[in-house]
């Protein structure tokens, strides 16, 4: 068993080792697509694709069109049809997915070393040759109607969304699934293709693979793609609100959330933090509570409740926030015991607290160079601001944090104006201004 003393013997070697092994490059096709890679000694590789048209981008008018462009990856392309690109993808044993944000959208595969070139050109067809066909376009709107029946069906999924909705309204406040009365046709598709899939908002991402050899690649696959522009989506602006949802759950269902900050700023380091000072996640196995203010609460209240923090960073914004879900009868006193810890914070943060809480943070954030997909997240926003960001410089940014910094965080999110969600029934939560 190794001990907490060896644990943070360990956790100390992390930045030195992730320096040496993690160090990304960050460079630029001739048309302007960003390319960025870090190779590890290992026979698979994961390749993404990566293009800043997620659902804040969406046209005034289509809400949902990103996702319907999601769904359309690895459909039929003037050089290969789906069934073509699914079967030889089989035949290499690769692995396709793609991801929709509020900010990208992400196609990536999975796949031996070198069968990498393969999956390059496969992207670059898609950029370039999607035909956005009509007989395919049934089959896409079914599974783009699935993918929203499950996210409407989980309470967690739509608490979240509305959150983002009543804070950010439109850009950032739109919804990363497309909603059953949304009108979109090919021909909108095609137009959003044509001003989104362009050389200026692609990012090339990969895990396994010289930078110089992926940049090769990309030349290659993308050289007819157009430039375009890299023009950035409308400001976010947060507003703050409340929004009440009416469903026959069993648990009763809170979001208070403020206006945070954008990822990669001092502030959002800040942010995580307070997230890890307040807690809510439990980190020993079998225990019914941790030691965070949060988990501690929920442990009081008992009878599953849970409570957590959140910290969303997007580019320019972001949103921070508390969860809460309990049984109807208890969901208040959850509410009002995670805005209390808030409170709290604001006031002071003891010094071993703190230390907790920087610890939790810096883990949280070296671990998450240890995955490939929220490597491939790393390094796209890496590729997008144009510039190295190793694990040991994440996690020195922490070291700039203080206690105080924590706590005049916590006040200045309280100074905001609150965004409120509440889901169950709904005559028996709280209202928001009840909750401080």
């Amino acid at each position: 068993m190794l001990s907490i003393s060896s644990a943070r013997k360990t956790l100390n070697l992390v930045p030195t080792v992730l320096k040496a092994g993690y160090a990304t490059a960050v460079s630029k096709t001739g048309n302007g697509v960003k390319v960025a890679a870090f190779d590890e000694s290992s026979p698979t590789a994961s390749v993404s694709l990566v293009i800043n048209a997620g659902a804040r981008f969406e046209p005034q008018g289509k809400a949902g069109i990103a996702h319907f462009a999601k769904n359309f990856g690895f459909k039929n392309n003037g050089k290969r049809s789906a069934f073509r690109i699914a079967r030889e993808t089989e035949l290499v044993g690769g692995v396709l997915t793609a991801n929709l944000g509020r900010e990208n959208v992400t196609f990536t595969a999975e796949c031996l070393k070198e069968d990498v070139p393969y999956f390059v050109e496969v992207f670059g067809d898609l950029v370039a040759q999607t035909k956005f066909a009509e007989h395919e376009f049934h089959g896409v709107a079914h599974q783009v109607a699935a993918e929203a029946s499950y996210a409407e069906s989980s309470p967690e999924i739509t608490v979240i969304e509305a959150a983002h909705n009543a804070a950010f309204r439109s850009g950032l406040g739109n919804s990363v699934y497309a909603a059953p009365y949304a009108e979109i046709s090919t021909s909108d598709l095609k137009k959003f293709a044509a001003d989104n899939f362009v050389a200026n908002k692609i990012a090339l991402v990969a895990t396994g693979v010289s930078e110089a050899e992926l940049k090769n690649l990309a030349n290659s696959a993308f050289s007819d793609v157009a430039a375009g522009s890299e023009a950035k989506a409308q400001d976010a602006k947060y507003y703050g609100g409340d929004v009440r949802v009416a469903q026959n759950t069993e648990a009763g269902h809170v979001a208070v959330a403020f206006q945070g900050a954008a990822a990669g700023t001092p502030e959002f380091y800040t942010a995580q933090v307070l997230r890890s000072l307040l807690g809510g996640d439990r980190f020993v196995k079998w225990s019914t509570a941790g030691v965070s203010p949060l988990s501690a609460a929920a442990g009081k209240i008992g009878h599953g409740a849970q409570i957590s923090a959140f910290n969303f960073g997007y580019s320019d914004a972001g949103l921070f926030g508390i969860y809460a879900q309990a049984d109807h009868k208890n969901i208040a006193e959850a509410a009002k015991t995670a805005v209390a810890s808030l409170k709290a914070a604001s006031k002071s943060v003891s010094a071993d607290e703190f230390k907790r809480a920087l610890a939790q943070a810096k883990f949280e954030t070296a671990a998450r160079y240890e995955t490939r997909a929220a490597s491939t997240e790393i390094l796209a926003a890496q590729a997008f601001q144009g510039q190295k960001v190793s694990a040991s410089e994440s996690l020195a940014a922490f070291d700039k944090v203080s206690a105080a910094d924590v706590s005049k965080f916590a006040a200045k999110l309280l100074s905001s104006k609150p965004t409120t969600v509440v889901l169950g029934r709904t005559s028996e939560l709280p209202y928001g201004d009840a909750l401080f």
